[in-house]
């Protein structure tokens, strides 16, 4: 076989239509499955994060926690994609959003008071009639146990409730 037989060989191959095909549906399932793959990080499986947890306790290692979302984070996520994916800005002032993104309910978490509670006291602060009764409240839930509100962070966590009911009042009256 001579040279030019041999690239006419394979240039036919190449040309034939059951080759063309072939890589056609080669490149159509590839880019398929690229499309489908999935786009977050690849974290360890938790089978394998709780046998890790389950080692370093029988071997009484110091115990490494795993990266974990809270619920409230994984929702507010959630909430706001679906927000800006109709071309929507989430209010963050209002009694419509997830709790943590409230200025109060921003300010209480960062001191340390636990969901349950920003989510009474902001419970609370929605059915109070004026300034007064919003002001007592937060500070009948600094004398809680859980919440450490004194002196000025009071003021504050008062200022932003009062901020807060004004601000879901406006907009149910509207």
């Amino acid at each position: 076989m001579q040279i030019p037989e041999i690239i006419d060989l394979i240039i036919d191959f190449i040309v034939s239509p059951i080759f063309l095909f072939t890589i056609v549906m080669v490149l159509i399932l590839a880019g398929a499955r690229y499309a489908t793959k999935s786009k977050s990080p690849k974290s360890d499986p938790v089978l394998k994060q709780m046998r890790r947890m389950v080692t370093q306790i029988d071997k009484e290692k110091e115990l490494i926690e795993p990266v974990v979302n809270s619920r409230q984070d994984i929702i507010t996520k959630k909430f706001n994609s679906q927000m800006k994916s109709l071309g929507l800005e989430p209010a963050t002032d209002s009694g419509y959003v997830p709790i943590s993104y409230t200025p109060l309910a921003r300010f209480l978490k960062e001191r340390g008071v636990q969901d349950d509670t920003v989510s009474a006291i902001l419970a609370g602060l929605m059915e109070e009639e004026n300034e007064a009764e919003v002001r007592a409240i937060i500070s009948a839930a600094a004398e809680t146990s859980g919440v450490d509100l004194t002196g000025a962070e009071l003021v504050k966590a008062q200022d932003l409730a009062v901020t807060e009911w004004t601000n879901v009042r406006r907009s149910r009256e509207a």
